[in-house]
């Protein structure tokens, strides 16, 4: 039963995430300057989306691998991480694949690029936000848990009764034992998205006449849009699972803590979170720009 309920909520997730992404993509215009030639943004864009596609493929093939790998939850929780990571690699590929500067004559512009100028504004923020959250819950989890009946590190949240008559350990719980599986994945995506990132920045302009100049801006906030989508997946998916099994952990050992209840409370608001942030990302990823001549 639990089960169908969370599949039906995935399947409600991505229908609103997919019309919310056709509504984004009405608001996303790109216009070329007078004389500009759409069909070379389509082009470029559609050998970026073929790349992005690839690593998309090579993604869910790792996760499905990662899900089964481990019967204990570890698994599952780093399958979101293994499928982020692979659409990073394919958007890396796209953008070191894009054709550089050709021709007998070239030039250089003396501008300077710099990665807020093509990242996200609100989506961006959210994923340091929900970064910042995941660090300081599993540092607060793994030092409140305790090891098992086979000594794994922070798989229960024991407590006692405060005349030490009555003792309890709920599990699982997200302690040490899926904390450092889960920080690891998630300072390879970082350090994978700033890589992809810093290529966008960096890479040489296709032009410098402002045709070209507005077709690899577009094309450079595109990229920088799903690099931030798939990193924010990496962060929110996870984050999603460990506030609703560390609430559940808490909830069942009410009867010997007062405050566990407000704090389970308090981590299905930060569950709640990260599923809106989920959606919001999932959008992001499937929206984009409208190619409009002037």
């Amino acid at each position: 039963m639990a089960s169908v309920l969370v599949l039906a909520l995935a399947v409600f997730l991505v229908l609103v995430a997919a019309l919310l992404a056709v509504l984004m993509s009405l608001g996303r215009v790109v216009r070329l300057p007078p004389g500009g030639d759409a069909a070379v943004l389509r082009t470029t864009t559609g050998r970026l989306l073929w790349a992005r596609l690839a690593g998309l493929a090579a993604g869910v093939a790792g996760a499905w691998l990662v899900f089964a790998w481990d019967g204990l939850g570890v698994g599952p929780m780093l399958a979101a991480p293994v499928l982020g990571a692979g659409l990073l690699l394919g958007t890396l590929l796209g953008e070191l694949t894009t054709p550089r500067p050709h021709g007998p004559l070239r030039g250089a512009s003396l501008e300077t690029r710099r990665a807020r100028d093509y990242l996200p504004r609100f989506s961006a923020p959210l994923a340091a936000v929900l970064s910042l959250i995941a660090v300081v819950l599993l540092a607060v989890t793994s030092a409140a848990g305790s090891a098992d009946d086979l000594g794994r590190p922070g798989r229960v949240l024991a407590m006692s009764s405060d005349d030490g008559t009555m003792h309890s350990a709920a599990g699982p719980w997200p302690g040490w034992f899926y904390a450092w599986p889960m920080l690891a994945v998630l300072a390879v995506a970082f350090l994978l998205s700033a890589l992809v990132i810093h290529r966008v920045v960096q890479r040489g302009r296709p032009g410098l006449d402002p045709v070209a100049t507005a077709v690899d801006d577009a094309q450079r906030a595109h990229s920088a849009q799903v690099v931030t989508a798939a990193y924010g997946l990496c962060v929110a998916l996870p984050l999603t699972g460990v506030s609703v099994v560390a609430a559940g952990a808490l909830f069942r050992q009410s009867d010997l803590a007062g405050w566990a209840v407000p704090a389970g409370f308090a981590l299905l608001g930060v569950a709640l979170l990260a599923v809106a942030s989920t959606t919001w990302y999932l959008a992001e990823l499937l929206s984009r720009p409208r190619i409009r001549a002037s």
